[in-house]
């Protein structure tokens, strides 16, 4: 198990490293089904290993890019959004329909990563909207309250919501938009793995395979990172489309 906990989350943050995604709805099913975890206590692992994941992510990646005040006041929007977001998500999970919002997210990945991979079998970009910087900062605090909210819930890191809305809302630039929504989940996955552990949902058992499955998940986020400046902005997309897709 702890072989296959390392591979596992070497794998997924590749994915965080390359394409921006903390891997969480690939993370959950094998939690759940593969090491028998309990839902609340599969979920507060996998937003545990999120945190390690998108943490180190984030600072492999900012670099990378060369960003302008503009761009920095709206990562601290979302990353203030998030923090707030996430924290209401996770204290009343146990209230919401969970049901519910898995299948409306569902439906949003199959439609959203379909249209990814179009766009990059035709090589093509499309956005529906950019907005001017004062809404951008106003738009970019509701949506970082609502996905951070939908993401605690579910115990996922909500990249895979947050970087088709960076695109196609915003205008932001598929490789941009990686980082900024790992900048945006860091406030998500801790605030609600915290939340998670003092309900009484992360017991020592699972910190211990959340600590193996990270270390993994470490070790990937550097070979993921040091391939995105090779990888063509077509081709990301391409990948995240399949990996919106296989998610559903």
């Amino acid at each position: 198990n702890a072989f296959f906990s390392l591979g596992f989350g070497l794998v997924t943050g590749a994915a965080a490293g390359l394409i921006g995604v903390g891997g969480g709805e690939f993370r959950l099913p094998v939690l759940l089904y593969f090491f028998k975890q309990r839902p609340r206590t599969a979920s507060a692992v996998n937003l545990l290993v999120g945190l390690l994941t998108v943490s180190l992510s984030v600072i492999r990646r900012w670099t990378l890019h060369q960003w302008n005040v503009i761009d920095v006041y709206f990562v601290l929007t979302l990353v203030v959004a998030s923090f707030g977001g996430s924290i209401g998500g996770a204290r009343y999970a146990e209230r919401l329909s969970i049901r519910f919002l898995k299948r409306a997210i569902y439906v949003y990945l199959a439609a959203v990563g379909s249209w990814m991979i179009f766009e990059a079998i035709t090589r093509t970009d499309h956005v529906l909207w950019s907005p001017p910087d004062g809404w951008k900062l106003a738009l970019g605090a509701i949506a970082g309250l609502v996905i951070a909210f939908v993401s605690a819930a579910l115990g996922v890191a909500g990249g895979e919501m947050r970087i088709p809305i960076l695109m196609y809302l915003f205008a932001v630039p598929v490789q941009e938009a990686g980082t900024i929504s790992l900048a945006a989940s860091v406030p998500t996955v801790a605030a609600g793995a915290f939340a998670y552990r003092s309900l009484g949902h992360l017991p020592r058992q699972a910190v211990i395979l959340a600590l193996v499955m990270g270390l993994g998940s470490l070790g990937g986020v550097l070979i993921g990172a040091a391939l995105l400046p090779l990888v063509d902005k077509h081709v990301l997309k391409g990948v995240l489309g399949s990996i919106l897709l296989t998610a559903t």
